[in-house]
């Protein structure tokens, strides 16, 4: 699960991650990485409550602080993570806030041993970045997001397209 977490400026929060240890399926590591607020669902967790959590531990921000939207798109895409093939099953969740701090330090060990920055992102920047931004369909699929325009079922969209290095 990921959030689309924006704020008041219609801008979006991204984490930056380097981790050789989390390859393509082809074993290729592409470098430092941007991406989306979430992460999993816990054992008996509904989606809204897991986002929320998600976003509070990636970004300090109380769920007081949070509106969250629906759900806009869905993907599928493998990667090895510590040697071991893992399927991403993601649901992209729209998640509103008008507070602009945000901290790492409710980080997990695991999670601060990679995830070395927290920043919010307009669409320009996204659009100019020569930084590799998860997923890469993002530059596409943001814009409509960004004016509100929600599709009636979420979207499928492709995970698993890999960066052209």
């Amino acid at each position: 699960m990921r959030a689309i977490l924006l704020n008041s400026e219609n801008e979006l929060l991204l984490l930056k991650a380097d981790d050789p240890r989390t390859t393509t399926t082809s074993g290729r590591y592409n470098g430092p990485y941007w991406f989306l607020v979430g992460g999993a669902i816990e054992p008996g967790e509904e989606i809204e409550d897991a986002v929320l959590r998600e976003i509070h531990e990636e970004t300090n921000i109380a769920k007081e602080h949070i509106s969250l939207g629906p759900i806009v798109w869905q993907g599928e895409f493998d990667l090895i993570i510590n040697g071991i093939v893992s399927r991403q099953n993601q649901r992209f969740i729209v998640a509103r806030t008008s507070e602009i701090r945000v901290s790492l330090q409710n980080l997990t060990l695991q999670e601060k041993k990679v995830i070395k920055d927290i920043r919010w992102f307009s669409l320009e920047k996204i659009e100019r970045s020569r930084e590799l931004i998860y997923p890469l369909c993002l530059k596409r699929y943001l814009p409509a997001i960004l004016q509100g325009h929600y599709p009636a079922e979420p979207l499928e969209i492709d995970l698993g397209e890999n960066p052209k290095l």
